[in-house]
């Protein structure tokens, strides 16, 4: 289906949001966008030169983004949040010989990286990551120091940084993250001086106190708000639209119906249109008769059940469609219907599913 389905990204936006984070952060604070899952579904490809022109760093979940990156030509600072698998003994060494920071959260992962700086014949950077209330990724806040200190001792291997991931600051309800910042800070006072990191977008936006060193925002760089309440802070601007072509238009009789299971009932003769996405492309099957699209710059609401690869819209009220016509599937316009944010909230679900989503099964275009 990519070539219906067209995800524009704006470039102008990108730069945008980037400013806006660079203004709340300040000029001694680092900037690491979070670019795993081919930028939450933007492209890689179509951003990757944007974003290596405003940023101090990268950070990407697996190995292999943080190989693909060094085969774009980047040659500065890359966080990888996870480890090789402990028997690829190929990607650990390239990890190291490609100078990629590694994330340790236990001993084992320790000498697994330090095993790979031995055979490779360089030291391996590294960052510690501490579970201070996640509950998910890092080592126990009560073994943090105990690890600090193998780490240090261990030839081959460099401690450059610490950080922390938290649960809650998308909330409104704080404590939960304050009570994490206040075990993080007791541990890196005794981490010496190295880099430290635990701002999330949320944090970024909103939570000044959680900065120090670098911040690692993901969401709010691609223009989405992590939360509602947190949508007055920052100025954010969507960078992505995403955009296909009716492929067909039929005249469906009041009392006719749409797609599997019969959903939706015309109350009147109608028309529908067919667009070429559905839930195998990202666009989700419970915004089945909730949804909107746009065509000739009016509203086509989703009528019956979204399918794997096909939907149909009703284009009774809009005049004069025809096949081949653009559909606005996904607008760039945070006040619009159907932005990312507002089919998050149809859907029960976050900006962040909505854009992963949608990413991988069309064509991405850079565009002002």
């Amino acid at each position: 289906m990519k070539n219906y389905l067209t995800a524009s990204i704006s470039e102008s936006a990108v730069r945008h949001n980037m400013a806006q984070l660079r203004r709340l952060i300040g000029p001694g604070v680092k900037l690491c966008p979070v670019v795993k899952d081919d930028c939450f579904g933007h492209g890689m490809d179509v951003l990757y030169p944007v974003l290596a022109e405003l940023t101090d760093g990268f950070a990407v979940a697996a190995p292999l983004e943080a190989l693909a990156l060094r085969g774009k030509g980047y040659h500065g600072f890359i966080l990888c949040f996870l480890s090789a698998y402990f028997d690829d003994f190929k990607i650990q060494d390239e990890l190291v010989w490609q100078e990629i920071t590694q994330t340790v959260m236990s001993t084992s992962a320790l000498e697994s990286i330090q095993a790979a700086a031995r055979r490779v014949g360089k030291t391996a950077r590294v960052h510690l990551k501490v579970d201070t209330g996640m509950g998910r990724l890092g080592v126990p806040a009560r073994q943090a120091v105990a690890l600090i200190e193998q780490i240090n001792a261990a030839d081959e291997v460099e401690l450059t940084g610490i950080y922390t991931h938290f649960a809650t600051a998308d909330e409104a309800e704080r404590s939960a993250t304050f009570r994490q910042l206040e075990l993080f800070r007791s541990i890196v006072a005794v981490a010496g001086g190295i880099t430290r990191h635990a701002a999330n977008s949320a944090a970024t936006l909103d939570l000044p106190e959680t900065h120090f060193d670098m911040v690692r925002p993901g969401i709010a760089v691609y223009g989405c708000h992590p939360s509602d309440h947190l949508t007055s802070t920052v100025e954010l601007r969507p960078c992505m639209s995403v955009r296909a072509k009716l492929i067909a238009v039929k005249r469906i009789p009041a009392g006719g119906y749409s797609g599997y299971g019969l959903t939706h009932r015309y109350d009147r003769d109608s028309r529908v249109g067919v667009v070429p996405i559905g839930y195998g492309d990202g666009y989700f099957r419970n915004l089945s008769n909730k949804a909107v699209v746009r065509i000739n710059g009016m509203d086509a609401p989703v009528r019956g059940r979204v399918s794997m690869d096909q939907m149909t819209v009703d284009v009774t009220d809009i005049p004069d469609v025809k096949v081949g016509d653009d559909v606005e599937v996904i607008s760039s316009d945070p006040t619009a219907p159907n932005c990312v944010e507002n089919l998050a909230r149809l859907a029960g679900t976050i900006p962040y599913e909505i854009t992963c989503h949608l990413g991988h099964n069309m064509r991405h275009e850079l565009v002002d």
